[in-house]
């Protein structure tokens, strides 16, 4: 039964003017949009620097010392959750790791990297392949695990503390006092947008591959009238999942994904020259862990301003989506087992994909089959990916595969998102967030990713995710001192 009354109307509203405020602005005058966001972004990038490199650093630091402390012992004990093996547990920590942006990346980002590399080794042809190959991992490995890793730590000692805390940060900090209400509005409301802006970089990059690959399959003309379609398909299939309540149909169609995302993996390595696939690998990792101290500390470099600063941006604007996901599955384990798991095993699904898709893409330009880096360089990164995939035996079933796994993860996923965020815009946690709330934020979440389609989406939604970022920052520090006083 819906209760309107139960809605939080002035978080849902102020989200609404933001959203719907930044698509139209951007729309009635791109370039100007486009303009301002891009001098706020370069201007942030430089200040905040630092902080996100030696704070990713640091946290690192934190949460191993944390688990190997005796306050790594608590066990997290959550009313009306499921226990899962450790077997189960971990292969649900491994397919956190797998998603439609992955998928997006894996193959062409590695390109960029080249064509870009950090300042100090412009001059050495050979850093700078094995650089590219490796700053994925370093991007996608155990310090973005670390950035979602954080609030899964939080929301367990909040949990542990009180089970009836809400799962967002007014939760964590606030729990049930009334009398800090309006602070708790604006934690989540910072909860919200930045899930939000997080998404729609995700979603923004997925729908136009998904587009292109089918236009290529079918021989359809990929416009934008033909993109558009994809994006409302996708819309349609996650509000309509979320309007007839398939929780359980949600989590097989999920289950069924990985399986075929291991199917995918697995053919290209045995298909994609595998000897030259795993010492493209054992590079790509020589590389990081010898310089994985000098890839945190780097800074005053403008590929760290341009890809670490607006990763580590990333993963934080998406770790409390992540981090509640994430303590839903880990009841009766220890908070040492929630963060090792987290970390590192997250890391390692993550990583698989640039070492196996990402080395197969390598290969391929290495050996002057797909000129990957003159498709990039041109703008034509969708393209990239269907030559790409499109290289590998039984090309047009392959990339179908491809496009299904992608949509696959859409869907599941932001089903799952449309939840976590409807939950936080109720006045209670004490009941399912209603169905027509649901349905709403699934709307709310396909709005920005609308935008490429009239711009250059991916650097608009950039942009906008680093600044929504900002007070995440200190959120963050809130949140190790949380954790350090409560257990």
């Amino acid at each position: 039964m819906i209760k309107i009354k139960n809605w939080n109307f002035s978080i849902i509203l102020t989200i609404i003017f933001i959203v719907f405020g930044i698509f139209l602005y951007t729309l009635f005058d791109p370039v100007k949009s486009t303009e301002l966001l891009s001098t706020l972004y370069r201007n942030a990038a430089v200040i905040f620097e630092s902080t996100f490199q030696y704070g990713t650093l640091v946290l690192i630091a934190f949460l191993i010392i944390f688990a190997l402390s005796p306050k790594g012992s608590k066990v997290i004990s959550i009313t009306g959750r499921d226990k899962y093996s450790y077997i189960s547990w971990g292969f649900m920590i491994f397919t956190a790791g797998m998603g439609a942006s992955i998928l997006y990346w894996a193959p062409i980002e590695w390109a960029y990297y080249f064509n870009e590399p950090p300042t100090g080794i412009k001059n050495n042809d050979e850093m700078i392949k094995n650089y590219a190959i490796s700053y994925s991992n370093f991007h996608w490995g155990i310090s973005g695990w670390a950035l979602y890793c954080l609030p899964a730590l939080a929301f367990a000692i909040s949990l542990i503390k009180n089970p009836d805390n809400p799962l967002t940060f007014s939760g964590i900090f606030i729990g049930n006092v009334k009398k800090y209400k309006f602070l708790g509005w604006i934690l989540d409301l910072i909860f919200i947008v930045s899930i939000i802006s997080g998404a729609a970089i995700a979603i923004g990059l997925s729908f136009p591959l998904i587009a292109k690959i089918f236009s290529t399959i079918f021989n359809i003309s990929f416009s934008i009238n033909f993109q558009f379609m994809v994006l409302l398909l996708c819309l349609l299939i996650v509000a309509v999942t979320t309007a007839l309540g398939l929780t359980k149909g949600i989590k097989k169609l999920s289950e069924f994904n990985i399986y075929l995302v291991i199917f995918l993996l697995g053919f290209i390595l045995i298909n994609g020259n595998t000897a030259d696939l795993l010492n493209y690998s054992y590079v790509s990792l020589k590389t990081l862990f010898s310089n994985f101290f000098e890839m945190s500390t780097l800074t005053n470099d403008v590929f760290v301003q341009d890809w670490t600063v607006f990763y580590w941006a990333w993963w934080m604007a998406l770790s409390p989506f992540v981090g509640t996901f994430v303590v839903n599955i880990s009841n009766g384990k220890t908070l040492r087992e929630l963060i090792l798991g987290t970390v590192f095993i997250g890391a390692f699904g993550s990583m698989l994909h640039f070492l196996i898709i990402g080395n197969y893409s390598f290969y391929l330009f290495s050996n002057d089959i797909v000129n990957v880096i003159a498709l990039i360089s041109s703008g034509e990164t969708n393209t990239a990916i269907v030559n790409i995939i499109g290289t590998l035996p039984f090309r047009n079933f392959i990339l179908l595969v491809y496009a299904i796994v992608m949509i696959i993860f859409m869907c599941t996923t932001y089903n799952s998102c449309a939840y976590v965020l409807a939950a936080s815009s109720m006045k209670t946690t004490s009941n399912e967030p209603d169905i027509l709330l649901r349905i709403l934020f699934s709307i709310v979440l396909m709005v920005l990713p609308g935008l490429f389609l009239v711009v250059d989406g991916f650097e608009l939604t950039k942009n906008i995710l680093l600044l929504s970022s900002i007070p995440l920052i200190f959120i963050f520090v809130a949140m190790i001192y949380f954790s350090i006083k409560n257990v």
